[in-house]
């Protein structure tokens, strides 16, 4: 698929998110966004898809009057092959792992930020995403860790993953967080 023609699918997307969009046609996805909106919201979140030919896009999105997200910054770039292919080998070592996990990942939270991931097709997603000490987490709060303890499993994993794929960006000037991405030192967002 062109870039311009992703651009302008993109500008046309609607309440449904960006990543279940694009899940099928793209290597690897992040997508953060507010779980709480409102209308005309500013700053409604980013996302980041990586194709296999190293295309990358990134947009970020601010909410209209019906909630709805709108693209408020997009760009696009070309990533090395060299990276493409390390990550393509994160993915395939991580493949059994990406198959198995849930769609949404529940660690309690209500509010805060969804993140989103796209592993190779397998979309994930979790409110505050975060790393779990679970021997820690067991011997502070044994009854969150009984409730939670698969979901901190998949999170762990989940950032593992993503944490991965992050240093490999780096070498092609994309420094890629939960919350922030700057390109080539600029901040995104």
């Amino acid at each position: 698929m062109e870039a311009m023609e992703a651009m302008e699918a993109m500008e046309t997307m609607s309440n449904t998110n960006i990543l279940q969009i694009w899940k099928k046609k793209i290597l690897f996805g992040y997508y953060c966004s507010p779980a709480v909106v409102f209308p005309e919201m500013e700053n409604a979140g980013f996302s980041f898809r990586l194709f296999p030919n190293g295309r990358v896009i990134w947009q970020t999105y601010f909410l209209n009057r019906k909630k709805e997200p709108m693209v408020k910054h997009s760009g696009m770039m070309d990533i090395s092959e060299d990276s493409v292919s390390k990550i393509s080998r994160i993915l395939a070592g991580y493949a059994k792992e990406t198959d198995d996990f849930p769609e949404f990942i529940n660690n309690g939270t209500c509010d805060g930020s969804f993140n989103d991931f796209v592993f190779c097709g397998k979309f994930v997603s979790s409110l505050n995403i975060r790393y779990n000490d679970v021997a820690q987490v067991m011997r502070e709060n044994p009854k969150y860790y009984e409730e939670f303890r698969f979901d901190m499993a998949d999170e762990n994993k989940v950032l593992a993953i993503f944490t991965g794929i992050c240093d490999v960006l780096r070498a092609d000037g994309i420094e890629l967080y939960l919350y922030h991405l700057k390109i080539a030192n600029e901040k995104i967002i």
